[in-house]
């Protein structure tokens, strides 16, 4: 099943910019809350609180952003920024869902008013973990957005591996409100159900049993990929290509390949990447903002004390009173992240990796681990050889083109010769 395109990409090629480095859409994101109602085992945000986005911050941000769109004058959004999507995210971010609607009823009328092209383009984007979601309120936004919102429930598999890690402050789980979110969406508004797994040393074991266990309830489109704040090692990596081994199979002797979308395969990447391909993978350098709670702005909500938890200070970009990037430091951040190039933040062996194309990294967690977003962390790099492996095991077996770029060194690290050899010829 080819890969689903994004309502960026769709933008992208709509108004047909054929730099995928200088975006027609933007997405900006409202921290509406840094508070939750479960306690992940695995979450990044390692500082919640109970603060709260008022209404009056948020019509000051989307002030703000008509404002950049007017006047021109700046790279994040300007005349070119054919769209917009706003990301509302917490904590939890249902629990302000008042305003959140108070937000997009505002942005609405205003691109009306004004006769703005983002009436027509904008759109909602939002990630639950559905304990809230049956309140009367909750269900009112939805009914009178769902044409425009994007929404996700986050599901880690069946009961006994979700409640694991996705638990109330008690320790009880959340599988049941969270499943029970999902399927309500799915009957009345989602075309098709779609899943984001996390993985992480705790599911890792049981990867397999996860993507099965979604595919046999009706889910077509599954993402998924390892956290980047661990230093996988070569062992987990040895589990992750067993596993994936196993999905393969799973999807093949089930006649499931043209039904159902899993990311953890895709015969585009594993590849080197074109010297011309500079920008970085991750847009946390300066292709994003986020707003706290409070108004101020950042590059990207990991840059946040939310997320860095006094491991490094904040990195603040301005407010949504008097704008993004204006005084000398702001701006010097500005000018720094848009020096942070694929070449400047990687050593020569991962900027000349074989198999560098789709290994993903977060430049604020670089940040955070480093003390600089100019500095690829490199704590995926085995999952990725293994993820590479795995790739040419599942195309060769369906007769479909795949070369196995992988080095030879880190190959036998993960399988024998015997099997590398067998990967290599396909």
């Amino acid at each position: 099943m080819k890969h689903p395109i994004d309502y960026s990409e769709y933008v992208r090629r709509l108004y047909h910019n054929e730099n995928p480095n200088i975006s027609s859409c933007r997405n900006v994101t409202f921290v509406v809350t840094e508070a939750c109602d479960l306690r992940c085992t695995y979450c990044y945000e390692a500082h919640k609180c109970a603060k709260y986005m008022t209404f009056d911050v948020a019509k000051k941000i989307v002030d703000l952003i008509f404002k950049l769109s007017e006047t021109d004058d700046s790279e994040f959004i300007n005349t070119k920024t054919k769209a917009v999507i706003l990301d509302f995210i917490g904590g939890e971010p249902l629990l302000n869902i008042k305003v959140i609607a108070q937000t997009c009823d505002y942005f609405w009328h205003k691109a009306l008013e004004l006769h703005h092209r983002w009436a027509d383009t904008f759109r909602i984007s939002m990630i639950s973990n559905g304990v809230n979601y049956f309140k009367p309120d909750v269900q009112e936004f939805i009914k009178k957005y769902h044409n425009r919102l994007s929404f996700g429930i986050t599901i880690d598999g069946d009961k006994d591996m979700h409640d694991a890690c996705r638990i109330h402050p008690d320790g009880s789980g959340s599988w049941e409100e969270a499943n029970a979110a999902q399927m309500h969406y799915h009957e009345h508004y989602g075309d098709t159900l779609s899943t984001k797994v996390t993985i992480a040393p705790e599911n890792l074991e049981h990867l397999d049993k996860i993507i099965k266990f979604f595919i046999e309830n009706g889910y077509t489109e599954i993402f998924a990929n390892p956290v980047y704040e661990v230093e996988w090692t070569v062992e987990q990596s040895k589990i992750y290509y067993e596993k994936l081994k196993h999905i393969a199979d799973y999807i093949i002797d089930n006649g499931l390949k043209d039904k159902v979308f899993i990311s953890l395969f895709d015969n585009n990447l594993f590849k080197p990447i074109p010297e011309e391909e500079q920008h970085p993978y991750c847009g946390g350098t300066g292709d994003m903002c986020a707003f706290g709670t409070d108004g101020k702005a950042y590059p990207c909500l990991r840059y946040m004390e939310l997320s860095l938890n006094g491991s490094q200070p904040e990195i603040c970009i301005g407010n949504c009173e008097r704008g993004i990037y204006q005084t000398e430091s702001e701006k010097a951040i500005l000018d720094d992240m848009a020096s942070v190039t694929r070449r400047s933040s990687t050593t020569d062996e991962c900027y000349y990796c074989p198999i560098a194309s789709g290994c993903g990294n977060c430049s604020a967690w670089s940040y955070q681990k480093h003390g600089t977003y100019n500095k690829k962390d490199v704590g995926i790099c085995w999952m990725h050889r293994a993820r590479s492996l795995a790739n040419a095991y599942y195309y060769h077996k369906i007769k479909e083109d795949f070369t196995l770029n992988l080095q030879k060194e880190f190959a036998l690290q993960i399988v024998d010769e015997s099997e590398y050899n067998e990967l290599l010829k396909g």
